[in-house]
């Protein structure tokens, strides 16, 4: 005889202390989900370091450059069930810095929260590039 199995709709696991046990997330990981979040953005992307500006074009390994393909330099801070980000992104020319800055804080907001339950309390971001790049990407990975 099988018996009917239903499914009851939980909520979603927070991290900190739970009825099971405590979650964690670590740094690293909230940092590297929030890269790939904000390079799914248009018109951003990962923005080369002062030091790879100052070498112009030359190839000079450990130096970052400036892509709207790379994934972003990111920093976490996780405080129990709370985030706080920082992003350095370059951005597209000539797409409004504001309005992307608003499309990565937010869609970078969500993916944390969706992904980890974590609280996002804050994201700051340095745009540090603007640059050139052949066709904007959207959020689903294409191309425009």
């Amino acid at each position: 005889m099988s018996e009917d199995i239903t499914t009851v709709a939980a909520e979603p696991a927070r991290p900190g202390l739970t009825e099971f046990g405590r979650i964690d997330i670590g740094e690293d990981v909230v940092a590297k989900l929030a890269a790939h979040a904000a390079a799914e953005v248009a018109d951003a992307g990962s923005a080369a370091s002062g030091f790879g500006r100052m070498l112009g074009g030359r190839k000079t390994p450990g130096v970052r450059r400036t892509s709207l393909t790379a994934k972003p330099k990111t920093v976490a801070r996780v405080d129990g069930s709370t985030a706080r980000l920082s992003l350095v992104i370059s951005v597209r020319w000539p797409a409004p810095i504001p309005r992307v800055c608003a499309a990565v804080r937010r869609h970078v907001g969500d993916r944390i929260s969706a992904l980890t339950g974590l609280v996002v309390t804050d994201i700051d971001i340095e745009v540090t590039d603007l640059t050139r790049g052949d066709r904007p990407r959207r959020v689903d990975g294409g191309s425009a």
